[in-house]
């Protein structure tokens, strides 16, 4: 009687982690079973935080879909996976979806995260002015990609023109690298995203335009799919706008600072809480929880990339909008 007793703890501790151990594999089995939806970004400041935080509280396995986020060098590289039908969403900008659609492609902003220009024009201590940018060199992630337009757009605010005042632009593949070629003296100018370019402000670094202060119409970071994908999978669609909706939610609640400032360092590798927190602000700032493109944004963009791209004629600007999935959630009450 003694012996069955003493063993009884035991017995019921090993019933309790076998039960435990059955509910996290069957918790791990659904979330294997839901269908897999790639998105895909290619930009390395904070912007992409609302996709990364749907990933890491289950927002996006809520609605129904295992979301994986992936990053990649380039819009345009972001925007060809999504063609090939490697991802099925890309998280950019409207100059990588009319270069898209000019080509060929049926793509379509679905919803639009930052419904402005954002981030800021950052140039050394020594160009004192606009015009001291003439002749000088641009450090830029790819050419056509979302900063390359954020680039084309301050550069237009500043009135400056690329070809008209032998500006040059270098490559550098991320923001980590611009910041360097800018401290090195091998550019003069660049666009970073607000937690990189406070940085260097605070070095005495000029900021030319802050682009998310400046009257400029654009329609920023946003949802982006194929036609294709609406119209076969429009459920599926459905449920990464709606994740991405709660991740804004989150990210803009105050009390919720804390988790998204722990993000932001682990994400962009910042070693200082007090870098993610302006990268935090910025956020604050810039993202919407309205979710509708604004067609107005695309006709800046459209109009700078006509210069270059004559196949951009082909297509007019709120073309590439298609807000019909925003609406029936907004519809709906969500």
């Amino acid at each position: 009687m003694g012996s069955e007793d003493s063993n009884t703890p035991v017995l019921q501790y090993s019933t309790l982690a076998i039960v435990i151990a059955l509910a996290l594999a069957v918790s791990t089995a659904s979330a294997q079973n839901l269908p897999l939806y790639r998105i895909a970004y290619a930009t390395s400041v904070e912007n992409p935080t609302a996709l990364w935080i749907g990933v890491e509280q289950g927002f996006f396995k809520k609605h129904g879909v295992n979301a994986e986020v992936l990053f990649m060098r380039s819009g345009p590289l972001a925007m060809s996976a999504l063609a090939a039908g490697d991802v099925q969403a890309v998280f950019t900008s409207a100059n990588n979806v009319l270069n898209g659609a000019a080509a060929g492609l049926d793509l379509a902003v679905i919803a639009t995260v930052i419904p402005k220009a954002e981030g800021a024009f950052v140039a050394r201590p020594e160009i004192k002015k606009p015009d001291d940018l003439k002749g000088k060199f641009v450090a830029i992630q790819s050419i056509g990609g979302g900063g390359w337009a954020n680039n084309m757009l301050a550069l237009d605010y500043l009135n400056l023109d690329p070809e008209r005042d032998r500006i040059q632009f270098i490559v550098f593949p991320d923001q980590a690298a611009r910041v360097q070629a800018l401290e090195l003296g091998r550019v003069q100018g660049a666009w970073l995203g607000y937690t990189f370019a406070d940085t260097l402000k605070k070095k005495g670094y000029r900021v030319l335009v802050d682009l998310g202060r400046a009257p400029i119409a654009y329609l920023g970071t946003s949802l982006v799919t194929r036609r294709a994908n609406i119209r076969q999978d429009a459920k599926g669609i459905e449920a990464i706008i709606k994740g991405t909706l709660d991740s804004i939610r989150f990210v803009l609640k105050p009390e919720n600072r804390p988790v998204v400032v722990k993000t932001l360092m682990r994400r962009l590798r910042l070693s200082r809480a007090e870098d993610a927190e302006s990268g935090y602000e910025s956020l604050i700032a810039t993202y919407s929880a309205d979710l509708r493109p604004n067609p107005e944004g695309v006709q800046k963009i459209h109009k700078i990339l006509s210069k270059a791209n004559p196949n951009m004629a082909k297509i007019k600007p709120e073309e590439i909008i298609d807000d019909s999935i925003v609406r029936r959630i907004r519809e709906s009450g969500y």
